[in-house]
């Protein structure tokens, strides 16, 4: 099955249209914003102008000494309302504007912070209607609109672009390793990259269309999570947990038990203690999957971030969907006659944003940079298709599992000269760890490496495998590594699927000439011997005891066809040669 994404990220909302005056009739309002009482200037704060319907007309974040300046679209009463995120809303009285004037003045805000920590989170099964209802819920979804209305109007300024690092990915179907790996930069982007469709028409005809040939997903831009339709297809609710070992508020949606077309659930995730928009994380409902599929690993997952006294953005983002092949059921009666959709791979699709340009001027946006290169201890050749993850070293030296490339905000694949780097990395320890599937097969984690990034830059690595010895000791805890014999190592997957084969007899060939007879009537002659094992759920085995210096035949046992035998690695390889 043949299945592609369209519209992602989601930040798309058109923010404001806005009707300008001719020059010589403009009228401005230029101001200052800071906390009442003679409190500190507010930078950052995030300025709208609105009308005398209370719609926001302009808008522009105020300067580091809390300066704004506003263009009214014509004469009239407007009021200023100034957000913050962490601290509740202020509106202003109206301030009259006449034809052509520009008007100074000085916006005195309270501050009122908003602690999401404090807010009270029942477990409970309602979900509301509208996320403004319930007196939780709608602190948080404040806080979470304001996030986005920020990097909305980013967008329709049209003045921020990046450069942008995107890849495509296909992923294992049981451990989401890569098995293939594209990727490119593209510079002078303005985010977000995709589209979605417009609200009614996602109302009406679902989030993915989904053929037996191909299938379209698509997911939500701004516009369509905070459209009429979208709501009222959806209910909201409110939960609290650990996302990314930091404690979070999450708003939640999921589509209403009258929607049956294959729709989004998911969750905005807020940091507790600073109210900002952390994560996004969207799953599909009720599309039909390939068989093995997991839904739970089908849907798209975004990271946010801020420039520094302005708007948000999507640092980090990626999406996930399966690829699928036909398989016939064999039987007492020989192949079923109808295929079935089966699983083959995920395809995930992703990319990092970095090197921020507003106005000409550029921001380093965490973008640190680890780069390095990954050998074979055995061989010295470089070694391809990786995965190199980073984490927080504080996580490491916790003993916190180490996460899956695929789930990892900062991860990257070695190429086929073993060079990678991972970029977007805000100054820092890290550990980094080391996966490929020579070393899943033989049941061997390399130890995580520290690495600190220091002002963006961190020292070039040189990795190595673990040593041949000590894979074979891991593979073949009774042999000695010393010894005549080596091993072998793979896995066992269906011909025309390539999902993995359980419980497959497999078996080492090889000949042996043996000198037989008296000393007068001496004769060679020659005879097979085997080493045997079977593969284990995952599809991998293991084969001990393979003589080393001798040309070996490996084939699955019991099997006419329909089962091919993948070598990933042959321990003490340099003297085990294999055919298949």
């Amino acid at each position: 099955m043949r299945i592609r994404f369209v519209g992602l990220p989601w930040l798309a909302m058109a923010f404001i249209a806005t009707a300008f005056a001719s020059p010589a009739a403009a009228q401005r309002i230029n101001g200052t914003v800071r906390e009442a009482e003679g409190g500190p200037l507010i930078s950052g704060g995030f300025v709208s102008l609105l009308d005398a319907a209370g719609e926001a007309v302009q808008a522009d974040f105020t300067a580091a000494d809390g300066l704004f300046s506003l263009l009214a679209p014509g004469p009239g009463p407007y009021r200023i309302r100034v957000q913050r995120i962490g601290y509740a809303n202020w509106v202003t009285e109206a301030y009259e504007v006449t034809a052509g004037q520009t008007l100074t003045v000085t916006v005195e805000v309270p501050p009122r912070p908003v602690r999401l920590v404090d807010l009270r989170v029942e477990v409970t099964a309602a979900c509301l209607d509208d996320p403004s209802e319930g007196e939780a819920l709608a602190t948080v979804w404040e806080e979470a609109r304001k996030a986005l209305e920020t990097a909305v109007w980013a967008e329709d300024r049209g003045e921020v672009t990046f450069t942008l690092t995107e890849y495509e990915r296909t992923l294992d179907p049981e451990y989401l390793s890569p098995l293939e790996s594209e990727s490119r930069v593209r510079r002078h982007v303005r985010l977000p990259p995709f589209r979605s469709l417009p609200a009614r028409r996602l109302m009406t005809s679902g989030y993915a269309l989904v053929d037996p040939d191909s299938s379209v997903f698509y997911a939500p831009d701004a516009n369509v999570l905070l459209s009429p339709e979208f709501r009222d297809t959806h209910c909201f609710g409110l939960r609290r947990d650990e996302v990314d070992d930091e404690p979070m508020l999450g708003v939640t949606f999921r589509p209403r038990d009258d929607r049956d077309l294959i729709d989004i659930e998911g969750t905005l995730w807020l940091d507790e203690e600073s109210a900002e928009l952390r994560r996004v994380q969207i799953r599909y409902r009720n599309v039909p999957l390939p068989e093995g599929a997991r839904r739970q690993l089908v849907g798209a997952d975004l990271t946010f971030d801020r420039l520094p006294e302005g708007p948000f953005y999507v640092r980090d983002w990626w999406l996930r969907f399966p690829i699928g092949g036909y398989s016939r059921r064999i039987g007492t009666a020989g192949l079923s006659a109808r295929p079935r959709a089966v699983l083959v791979a995920y395809r995930q699709t992703g990319g990092t944003v970095s090197d921020a340009f507003v106005g000409g001027v550029s921001f380093e946006v965490g973008e640190g940079v680890v780069a390095g290169v990954l050998r074979d201890s055995v061989s010295g050749e470089p070694l391809g298709a990786a995965d190199v993850v980073l984490r927080d070293w504080d996580d490491a030296a916790a003993f916190v599992p180490r996460p899956n490339a695929a789930d990892a905000p900062f991860s990257a694949v070695t190429d086929p000269a073993g060079r990678f780097q991972v970029g977007g990395l805000p100054d820092g320890a890290y550990a980094l760890g080391v996966d490929h599937p020579r070393l899943r097969a033989a049941g061997v984690r390399m130890n995580e490496t520290r690495v600190v990034v220091d002002e963006r830059i961190s020292e070039p690595l040189e990795l190595w495998t673990p040593s041949a010895d000590a894979l074979f000791a891991r593979v073949c805890p009774r042999s000695s590594p010393r010894g005549s014999t080596g091993a072998v190592v793979g896995f066992a997957r269906d011909a025309d699927t390539g999902l993995a084969v359980p419980d497959i007899d497999v078996e080492v060939v090889w000949r042996v000439r043996r000198l037989q007879g008296t000393s007068r009537s001496a004769f060679v002659s020659e005879q097979s011997e085997y080493a045997g094992g079977a593969s284990d759920e995952r599809g991998s085995f293991a084969i001990c005891g393979v003589p080393l210096g001798e040309p070996v035949l490996l084939r699955p046992r019991g099997v006419d066809e329909g089962v091919e035998l993948e070598l990933v690695t042959r321990l003490a390889w340099r003297d085990v040669f294999v055919e298949r």
